[in-house]
C-alpha cells in the first residue's frame, strides 16, 4: 500500500471508538439481538417485504399498485457493489454502465428513457427527501451525495406511477435510500473491509434507546484505496458520518426525529482508454453499423483490466485563466464535501386526521477533476508531425496572409521580410510560404519529467482536463394532512404542498495536455526545431499543456419551486381492491446568470520577447470568462397516475398503471440557456416547449410465498422531450470567409432547426425466486429485461470536415441526419442478472454461503445522433463469494467481482474509418472497459 497504516487507522478511529460502549453491552447481554418478527418473517417470505416509497400508507410489495423492488441491507452487503450505480444495476429496468467510471459520478438509464448524464430520470431520496433537489447538475451527478454504509436498512426503487406524484423528477424512476433508526434495544455492527488494489474500508453503526420515548442511531465508514485501476498514487479516501435521533409518544401518535449526514471524500474518476479495432473503409449506418467484435478489440498503450491514462506523472499540471495560475491535483477526483441537515415529524389527531412533515437542508462544495482521452493516439512522428502543420505552419500561414505581423507564431517559426512584409506574404501559398520563410521544420517532444526526448515507438495523445469547483445549497419542504374515512371501502387521502430552492455556481473550465499513451502516461513539452534539431522560437506548451486555460463557463443558478399534489389510496372489495389515485402541479421559478469562458486572451508575461525561446505559445489563447446571458424564467407541469392492485389470493395479484409524468428543466436544461429566448427559425419566433413528459402503461403479475416468487410486468413508455434546436453552418452563404481556399466555417451564419427526439419503448421485465423443498439451503433468483427502445422524430443538418491524406481541412459538406426509428445510444435490448446461492449449514452444518451472480447486457449503439454509427459489442460479467457465519455476531466474507477477468465496454465514442491506429493497419477509437478481476474480504461484527 502507498499509504501509512497508523495514519489510516487514527483517521478512521472514530468509527471504532462509537463502537466502544455497545461492545461493552454486548459482552454483558451474553446473546445475540434476536432480528425482529416483521424482519425475520420479509427474510423467507417475499409478499412480506413492506414498502415505505411510493406509498403514503405503509404496505407490502405484493399489494403495491406500481412496479416497486428492494433490496435489504443483508443483500446489499452481499452483493458488494463498488458504488451506487454499480448497487442499481441489480434492479430490472436500470442500466448503469457496471460503473465503470469509479465510486461516484456515474451514470444510469432507467427503461429506455435517454442517456443525458448521470440521474436525471432517477432522483436519489434518503428517507424520503432528495440528498439534492436537482438530480441532473453538471459536475454533480447525484450519486456524489449517496454512499450507502452500515447504517443502510434497505433500497427502494419506485418506476413511475406515483413515484411522480409524491417526488420532485420522479419521471423515470425514484430510488430512496433508508436509513437505520434505533429500536428498543442496543444494536451495532463494525466492518472491516480489504481489497487486493490497496482498498482498506471500515463501517460502523450503533443504535438503541437513549432516554424514554428516544431512541438513537450514529454511523458511517473512512475508506482509503490505491483505486481499482493503478493510478499510481491513493486514489480514494474520506468518507461520512451520520446519525439520527427519534421521539416517539408514548401512544405511538406523534413522532419526531432529527438527521445529521457529513460527507467529505474522494474518489477516482476512469474515463475512456484508448482502443484499435481491425480496419474498416466505410462509416457506420444505420442500416450496416460499424459492429465491434470482442475478440478483436486492442488496448493502445494501457492496459484495459487495471490501466488508466493518470499516474504520478500526470496528477499535478498547471491552469490558466483569470485567477492566474493554480496547481490541480488530478487525486482529488471528484470531491464531495457536504453537510446534509433533516427535520421531520408526523401527528395522528382525532377522527383519521394525520399530519406530517419534512424539512431538509443540504449545503456544501463538489470538486471534479477528471481528464478525458483524447481520441488521436499516434505514433510520435505522426502526432508531432500533425502539430507541425495545425500548430505551427497553419496559424502563421493564416497570420502572414492577414498581415499580422506580430503573431508569436508567425515571428517565432518564421523569418519576417524586414520590409514590405505584407506585399511578400499577399496571396501566398502554403508550400512557398514554408520553402521561402520557415525557420521550424519540425516540432520535438520532451517528457515533462526529465527533459528526455520522445522516443519514435512512443504513442502520444491529447488529454482533457475537466476541472469544475461547484457550490450548492438545497432546501426542501414536504408537507402533508391526511384524511381516512369510510366510502365504498376505506380511503387514505393525502394532500400536500411541496416547497424546494437550491443555489448552484459551478466554475469549469477545461485544458489541452499533450501526453504519451502508457500505463505510466507521461505529460510532453513540445517544441519547434529546425533541422539540426535545435529549437527554434517559443515552446508550443506550458508544462506539458498546449492550452492551459480553454473553454468552459461561469455560472450562477437559482431555483425556486412550488407543488402541490393529491393521492386517494382505495382500499375496496374485503381489500382485495387497491387504487391509488393521484395528481401533482409543479412549478420552477428559475434566475440564471451565465458567462462562457470565450474571451480569448494572450497572458503573455511583461518582459517576455514575443517568439523567442523564452516565450511560449500556451498562453496566447487563454479563454476567459466573458459578457453574462441570463435566464429568468417561469415553468410549469401537471401530472397524474392511476394504478390498480387486485389479490386473487393471499400470494397471487395483479396490478395495472397508467400515468403521466412531467420534468421541468433540469440544471443542464438551465445552465446551457436552452430555454432562455424565444428561438428564430426560417426567420420566425418559435416557442420552444421546455417540459418533458412520459406516458406509462403497465400491467404485471405477482405471486409471492415463501419457496417461490414471481414478478412479471409489461410496459410501454411514451417520452416526449422538451423542444431541441440543432444550430448548424450555412456553409453555402456569401458571407463565408475563405482562407488559402478553405471556407473559415466560424465566418458563416448560424441556421437554427428546431426538432424532437422522442423514445417509444415497450418491454418486460421478470423477476423470479425460487427455493427448491428438495434442496433446502439453495436459492435460486434472478430477472430478466427485454425492451425495444426506439427514437422518434429527430431529423436534422450537420456539418462535417473534408480533410486531405495529411489530416489537413480542405472544406465542408452537409450530411442529413434521421435518428427516426434508431435504438438510443447506450441501451441494451436485453438484461439479465441471476443470483444463485446455496447455504450448506442445512446439509452439512456448516455455516458457509456460497453465491454466484451472472450479469448479461446486450449491444449498444455508441450514439444515436452521427453518421459514423457503432455498435458495441454485448458483455457479461461473472460475480461469485462465499460467506462464513464464525459465530451468532462474527462473519466473513469473500467476494470475487468479474471472476472471469471479462474485457468489454460499458459505452464508448464512435468510431471513424478516417482515424487509423498508429501502426496504420487498425482503426482506432476510445472506450471505457470494465474493471479487471478484484478481490475483497471482510470481516462483520453485528449484535
Amino acid at each position: 500500500m502507498t499509504y501509512s497504516i497508523t495514519r489510516y487507522l487514527t483517521s478512521s478511529a472514530a468509527l471504532a471508538i462509537c463502537l466502544a460502549p455497545a461492545l461493552v453491552f454486548a459482552q454483558q447481554q451474553g446473546a445475540a439481538a434476536k432480528p425482529a418478527p416483521q424482519a425475520a418473517e420479509a427474510a423467507t417470505d417475499p409478499s412480506a417485504v413492506v414498502i415505505v416509497t411510493g406509498v403514503t400508507k405503509t404496505t407490502t410489495k405484493k399489494n403495491a399498485t406500481f412496479s416497486i423492488n428492494t433490496l435489504s441491507a443483508e443483500e446489499i452487503q452481499r452483493l458488494a457493489p463498488m458504488s451506487t450505480a454499480d448497487m442499481l444495476a441489480n434492479f430490472p429496468g436500470i442500466y448503469s454502465e457496471g460503473g465503470s467510471a469509479g465510486e461516484a459520478s456515474n451514470n444510469i438509464t432507467v427503461r429506455g428513457l435517454p442517456v443525458t448524464g448521470g440521474y436525471r430520470f432517477a432522483p436519489q431520496l434518503v428517507d424520503g427527501l432528495p440528498a439534492y433537489e436537482e438530480p441532473e447538475a453538471p459536475f454533480m451527478n447525484n450519486d456524489v451525495f449517496i454512499r450507502d454504509d452500515l447504517m443502510t436498512e434497505s433500497v427502494e426503487l419506485v418506476k413511475g406511477g406515483p413515484g411522480g406524484i409524491l417526488y420532485s423528477n420522479g419521471l423515470g424512476a425514484t430510488v430512496n435510500h433508508v436509513t437505520r433508526t434505533g429500536g428498543d434495544h442496543v444494536a451495532g455492527g463494525y466492518k472491516i473491509e480489504y481489497a487486493d488494489y490497496g482498498f482498506l474500508r471500515q463501517d460502523a453503526f450503533i443504535s438503541g434507546p437513549l432516554a424514554p420515548n428516544v431512541t438513537g442511531a450514529v454511523g458511517g465508514f473512512y475508506r482509503r484505496s490505491d483505486g481499482v485501476r493503478d493510478t499510481g498514487y491513493t486514489a480514494d479516501r474520506g468518507g461520512q458520518v451520520r446519525g439520527n435521533v427519534v421521539y416517539t409518544s408514548n401512544d405511538r401518535k406523534t413522532t419526531a426525529r432529527a438527521d445529521a449526514l457529513v460527507i467529505n471524500d474522494r474518489t477516482a474518476f476512469y474515463q475512456n482508454l484508448p482502443i484499435s479495432v481491425p480496419r474498416f473503409s466505410n462509416p457506420g449506418t444505420p442500416a450496416n453499423p460499424t459492429a465491434i467484435s470482442q475478440s478483436t478489440i486492442q488496448p493502445l498503450g494501457i492496459d484495459f483490466a487495471h490501466g488508466t491514462t493518470a499516474s504520478p506523472y500526470n496528477r499535478y499540471f498547471n491552469m490558466t485563466g483569470e485567477y492566474g495560475t493554480r496547481t490541480i491535483d488530478q487525486a482529488d477526483g471528484i470531491h464531495p464535501d457536504f453537510k446534509m441537515f433533516t427535520l421531520s415529524g408526523s401527528r395522528e389527531l382525532e377522527d383519521g386526521w394525520k399530519v406530517s412533515a419534512g424539512l431538509r437542508y443540504t449545503t456544501g462544495t463538489n470538486g471534479f477533476n477528471a481528464v478525458f482521452t483524447g481520441n488521436d493516439t499516434a505514433t510520435s512522428t505522426n502526432f508531432l508531425n500533425a502539430r507541425y502543420q495545425n500548430d505551427v505552419i497553419s496559424p502563421a500561414h493564416g497570420a502572414a496572409l492577414g498581415c499580422n505581423l506580430g503573431n508569436a507564431k508567425l515571428v517565432g517559426f518564421f523569418n519576417v521580410p524586414s520590409s514590405n512584409a505584407c506585399a511578400s506574404f499577399a496571396n501566398i501559398s502554403r508550400e512557398d510560404f514554408i520553402k521561402k520563410y520557415a525557420k521550424a521544420t519540425a516540432v520535438a517532444g520532451r517528457y515533462l519529467n526529465d527533459g528526455s526526448p520522445v522516443p519514435a515507438s512512443a504513442n502520444l495523445n491529447f488529454m482533457i482536463p475537466f476541472i469544475a469547483d461547484v457550490d450548492a445549497s438545497s432546501t426542501a419542504l414536504d408537507l402533508k394532512t391526511q384524511k381516512s374515512f369510510t366510502l365504498k371501502g376505506s380511503h387514505d387521502l393525502t394532500f400536500g404542498v411541496y416547497k424546494s430552492r437550491y443555489n448552484y455556481a459551478p466554475n469549469f473550465q477545461q485544458a489541452l495536455l499533450v501526453s504519451d499513451v502508457a500505463n505510466q502516461s507521461r505529460l510532453v513539452d513540445l517544441i519547434a526545431v529546425d533541422a539540426q534539431g535545435n529549437q527554434v522560437g517559443p515552446s508550443l506548451t506550458q508544462g506539458g499543456a498546449i492550452l492551459p486555460g480553454w473553454g468552459g463557463f461561469v455560472s450562477k443558478i437559482q431555483g425556486d419551486g412550488n407543488a402541490a399534489y393529491l393521492l386517494d389510496h382505495w382500499e375496496t372489495m374485503g381489500n382485495k381492491l387497491k387504487m391509488d389515485f393521484g395528481v401533482r402541479w409543479q412549478n420552477l421559478k428559475a434566475d440564471v446568470t451565465r458567462r462562457d469562458r470565450n474571451v480569448i486572451t494572450n497572458l503573455t508575461p511583461a518582459g517576455v520577447v514575443v517568439g523567442s525561446t523564452q516565450d511560449t505559445t500556451a498562453d496566447n489563447e487563454i479563454s476567459m470568462p466573458g459578457d453574462p446571458h441570463t435566464l429568468r424564467q417561469t415553468y410549469h407541469g401537471f401530472g397524474w397516475s392511476v394504478g390498480g392492485n387486485y389479490s386473487f389470493s393471499k400470494p397471487l395479484a395483479v396490478y395495472g398503471l397508467a400515468s403521466d409524468s412531467f420534468r421541468l428543466p433540469s440544471l443542464q436544461d438551465l445552465n446551457d440557456l436552452s430555454t432562455a429566448n424565444a428561438t428564430v427559425v426560417n426567420g420566425k419566433p418559435v416557442e420552444v416547449s421546455a417540459v418533458e413528459h412520459i406516458r406509462q402503461y403497465e400491467i404485471g403479475l405477482r405471486y409471492l410465498t415463501r419457496g417461490f416468487g414471481a414478478s412479471i410486468a409489461a410496459f410501454y413508455n411514451n417520452f416526449s422531450p422538451r423542444s431541441a434546436i440543432n444550430i448548424y453552418k450555412d456553409i453555402t452563404s456569401a458571407s463565408c470567409g475563405t482562407q488559402g481556399g478553405v471556407t473559415q466555417i466560424n465566418s458563416c451564419p448560424d441556421v437554427a432547426q428546431l426538432y424532437k427526439r422522442g423514445v417509444q419503448n415497450v418491454g418486460t421485465e421478470i423477476e423470479l425466486s425460487w427455493r427448491p423443498a428438495a434442496l433446502e439451503g439453495l436459492e435460486l433468483k434472478g430477472n430478466l429485461v427485454m425492451q425495444n427502445p426506439k427514437v422518434n422524430g429527430a431529423n436534422y443538418t450537420i456539418t462535417q470536415e473534408d480533410k486531405d491524406p495529411q489530416g489537413v481541412i480542405t472544406g465542408y459538406h452537409y450530411v442529413q441526419v434521421s435518428e427516426d426509428g434508431r435504438r438510443p445510444r447506450r441501451l441494451p435490448k436485453v438484461m439479465v442478472n441471476l443470483m444463485p446461492s446455496y447455504d450448506l449449514k442445512p446439509l452439512t452444518d456448516v455455516p458457509v454461503s456460497l453465491y454466484a451472480q451472472y450479469q448479461y447486457y446486450g449491444s449498444r449503439y455508441s450514439e444515436a445522433t452521427d453518421s459514423n454509427v457503432t455498435l458495441y459489442p454485448a458483455y457479461h460479467i461473472i460475480n461469485a463469494g462465499a460467506q462464513y457465519q464464525i459465530s451468532e455476531r462474527l462473519s466473513a466474507h469473500l467476494h470475487v467481482a468479474n471472476l472471469t477477468n471479462q474485457l468489454s465496454f460499458t459505452e464508448g465514442d464512435p468510431l471513424f474509418n478516417d482515424l487509423l491506429s498508429p501502426d496504420g493497419t487498425r482503426n482506432r477509437g476510445v472506450a471505457r472497459p470494465l474493471f479487471g478481476r478484484t478481490l475483497r474480504f471482510s470481516l462483520t461484527y453485528m449484535f
